[in-house]
């Protein structure tokens, strides 16, 4: 054989090669290797197993996805998950910024094959417990789940409620926002100087935000405080969720309102709010505010929320729903809310979120009586 036609035929299969290697799917370049896997990630080999890599040390499989939005696609996934019939929400506030985490997650779910229905009941009052008292008579009900966070966290001892937050089980904590503080846009405050100047001169100034010993009271408590205000001697308006803080601000009722930023998004897009500060470390994507830190006032503070089932819960039970969430979480849906409300993936399935929990809840009861806010 010539020396041409063995470079010609050289140039022909390596033609070829290229061709197959180009036609691997795209996804492939990005998998993840068992030692790192989490649920939702892409993946080569399927039927591999993930070793320990799923909820609670479980194991995590290489599946080609049907019923996803990412149907066609190998990924990480739970072999045995079951997905969910109706979540029944207890929603502890009026509608606001917990049910639009619960709706978040529910329609994530429904989005991706993961639940069928879901319907919510709102019981709002007395810093969220009020809802966490109805939540916590269920019984012999495994698809009742709780949306709850910081808020209630600080509602408890606020009003001194007997109930215990962890007298349910933890399933997933999901997110956190941070907080906006917002004036009307025809207010006179343009900078967050300028309002707390004002602010201290008069520590009675109304402003408003949820349910006392919220996330809203006790950002606006340590606000105060390192602004050197005493907290104890601030007006704060209660409102039982986000829409009534923005009426209370746009009508004038109050001087300036906070609540979780994704609430507010509307109305300063709408030009009808003004964002004084946002209480991140790093400015919020797509929102006009600077932080707090950026106009000399050292303090991050931000809302956590998670899901809560029945303390009648059986394991199995337990363990699915922990499994169906932390498969949520690795979704497009879910990662499209993410961005789409400014929420920090800050997440903890099952055990984890108990023990954080642990932690927590001891931590924001003494925020409270720090701020004087539990009488």
């Amino acid at each position: 054989m010539s020396l041409k036609k063995l470079v010609t035929g050289a140039g022909v299969f390596m033609t070829a090669f290229a061709l197959v290697i180009s036609s691997v799917p795209s996804a492939n370049a990005s998998a993840v290797s068992s030692r790192k896997a989490k649920a939702g990630d892409s993946c080569l080999i399927v039927n591999q197993v993930a070793k320990g890599r799923g909820a609670e040390g479980s194991d995590l499989v290489c599946m080609r996805m049907t019923t996803t939005t990412s149907a066609g696609e190998q990924q990480w996934w739970y072999k045995d998950l079951k997905p969910l019939t109706n979540l029944d929400w207890v929603v502890p506030a009026n509608p606001g910024g917990y049910s639009q985490t619960s709706t978040a997650i529910s329609e994530s779910l429904k989005k991706e094959g993961l639940l069928s229905t879901y319907s919510s009941t709102f019981k709002p009052g007395a810093g969220g417990t009020v809802g966490l008292g109805f939540f916590q008579e269920i019984k012999n009900k495994p698809e009742s789940v709780l949306i709850t966070g910081l808020a209630m966290a600080g509602g408890i001892p606020t009003n001194k409620s007997p109930l215990k937050l962890e007298n349910s089980t933890p399933i997933a904590k999901v997110m956190r926002e941070y907080q906006a503080l917002v004036v009307p846009v025809t207010s006179k405050y343009r900078t967050l100087s300028a309002f707390l100047t004002d602010w201290k001169a008069n520590p009675k100034m109304a402003l408003s935000g949820g349910s006392s010993g919220s996330t809203d009271h006790q950002f606006l408590g340590l606000l105060a405080k390192a602004a050197g205000i005493d907290p104890k001697q601030m007006n704060f308006v209660v409102h039982s969720g986000g829409p009534e803080v923005i009426a209370s601000v746009l009508s004038g009722a109050t001087v300036a309102g906070t609540s979780g930023s994704a609430e507010f998004l509307a109305q300063v897009q709408a030009k009808k709010l003004r964002v004084l500060a946002v209480s991140s470390a790093k400015r919020l994507t797509g929102y006009p505010a600077k932080t707090l830190r950026e106009q000399g006032v050292n303090l991050v503070y931000g809302n956590w929320r998670g899901v809560m089932a029945t303390a009648d819960l059986s394991e199995a039970d337990r363990i699915n729903m922990v499994k169906v969430l932390d498969a949520m979480r690795g979704t497009k849906t879910w990662k499209g809310y993410l961005k789409q409300y400014n929420w920090d993936d800050e997440w903890a399935a099952g055990k984890a979120y108990g023990d954080f929990l642990k932690t927590e809840l001891p931590l924001v009861a003494g925020v409270i009586k720090d701020l004087g806010l539990g009488g």
